[in-house]
């Protein structure tokens, strides 16, 4: 906001004596001499203009304290306040000066206030405890110099102005503070709104992709089933049929081609279960509770379970000591690097000198890497790309379901990491199991 054009030059002098309002209206509203001989001098000699004539200022009286309270006052509410207020100390029968001073700054905060006084009314020390330490405030002694007065009244009413500028510089900024207070609050809520949308429809698109995994899930395991199933009823069908001839006094029933339909059978009913126990534990590990889980324990307890697998001649390499804890569930985990263990067994069963290593460690983000590494057949480059898609398998028909490192994935992914492989026929391979760092925040009896 602008300053005012016009400067406040309006005084008010406060003083029972009426010669001392005569004495300051000379010396405040007449222009001074050395202005009026500039105009003389330049009219007759036709030197350079004359400097704008200083109109002096603009002097109210009151003759008691209580008669200058109500001019202040009147003055502040029609707008067009005192910049300066000359009082005198002794005014009988009223108010005296320094408690008409403090009633004047209650009605007018920024009224500056020159006190007049020809005795020693008061020590400094007084009039400081009554009034305060204030810049609004000088003392004159009486009989006052005119230069002086007249300085004075430059000084205080150029002060009031630049007090009445840094307080309007003030309220502005407090307006485009509220200002921007509020386009921030409008603009925080807007983003609030947009992160509680963006998270509604996250959890959507979680929801309808595992709705579209459990659906090709379930797709594959029905024609997985359908397979083993239809050995199976044909086998019973082709038993019922032999009993039946039997009974009706056909030819007998070969014990050996019997046993060999029946183990078909049996075989086809081992593939179902264990495709459906692999499919319940996919189910039984989706959404459990995640707490801190020492990797160090489920890593040890993985190695455990895969030793038959891994063989007695495998070199097994260990580097998992300074591992931190991370944020999952302890049975998933162990079931993500069992199955990988398995996978890498597997792959040695041809090698000279089978060898896995097992290599934790944090990384810069804080969370943690394990990559088991073998050094066994590998995988070719066209499968690499499908290793976890649901009952996608290398391995000869009957040796696996397809399921397991399908499970793997789906259980990393759940805990908000991710899993990559390495690989090429004949140099082993690498996976590499990325898992978040436990939360800061959270306590957990589990945490080391």
């Amino acid at each position: 906001m602008k300053a005012a054009t016009t400067p406040n030059r309006r005084i008010l002098v406060v003083d029972d004596n009426q010669a001392i309002h005569q004495d300051f209206r000379k010396i405040l509203c007449a222009a001074p001499a050395s202005t009026a001989l500039d105009a003389m001098e330049a009219a007759l000699f036709g030197g350079p203009s004359a400097a704008p004539v200083d109109t002096g200022f603009e002097v109210d009286s009151a003759y008691q304290g209580e008669e200058g309270l109500a001019k202040v006052k009147e003055a502040v509410a029609e707008g067009r306040p005192y910049a300066l207020a000359f009082v005198d100390i002794r005014m009988p029968p009223g108010i005296d000066g320094v408690e008409t001073v403090q009633r004047l700054w209650k009605e007018d905060a920024d009224l500056q206030v020159v006190l007049c006084s020809a005795y020693s009314d008061y020590s400094w020390e007084e009039m400081t405890q009554r009034l305060g330490i204030s810049q609004r405030l000088l003392i004159l002694r009486k009989p006052f110099d005119n230069i002086e007065v007249r300085q004075l009244a430059h000084a205080l009413t150029e002060k009031w102005e630049l007090l009445r500028q840094s307080h309007r510089r003030l309220e502005d900024l407090t307006r485009e503070v509220e200002e921007w207070t509020r386009e921030l609050s409008v603009a925080n809520e807007r983003l609030r709104k947009e992160v509680e949308d963006r998270a509604r429809l996250e959890l959507r698109l979680v929801q309808a992709q595992r709705l579209e995994a459990l659906g090709r899930l379930s797709a594959g395991l029905a024609h997985e089933i359908n397979n083993p199933l239809s050995v199976i009823m044909a086998s019973v069908g082709f038993i019922r049929s032999e009993l039946d001839d039997q009974g009706k006094g056909g030819r007998q029933v070969d014990p050996v081609e019997l046993s060999e339909v029946c183990s078909d059978a049996l075989l086809g009913a081992d593939r179902i279960l264990r495709l459906v126990n692999d499919f319940r534990l996919f189910s039984k590990l989706d959404g459990q509770p995640q707490a801190w889980v020492d990797l160090r324990e489920v890593l040890d307890h993985a190695l455990s379970g895969a030793s038959y697998n891994l063989g007695p001649k495998t070199q097994v390499v260990r580097d998992f000591q300074d591992v931190p804890p991370v944020w999952g569930s302890e049975q998933g985990l162990e079931q993500v690097f069992l199955g990988l263990l398995n996978n890498a067994g597997h792959a040695l069963k041809n090698t000279a000198e089978p060898r896995v290593a097992i290599i934790a460690r944090q990384r810069e983000d804080g969370g943690v890497m394990v990559e088991i590494r073998d050094n066994g057949t590998g995988i070719a480059k066209e499968h690499l790309t499908r290793i976890f898609d649901p009952f996608f398998t290398t391995k000869a028909p009957g040796e696996g379901t397809g399921l397991g490192l399908s499970i793997c994935y789906g259980v990393v992914s759940g805990l908000g990491g991710a899993i990559e492989v390495d690989s090429a026929p004949g140099q082993g391979a690498t996976f590499r199991v990325k898992l978040p760092k436990a939360p800061e925040n959270v306590a957990s009896a589990s945490s080391p």
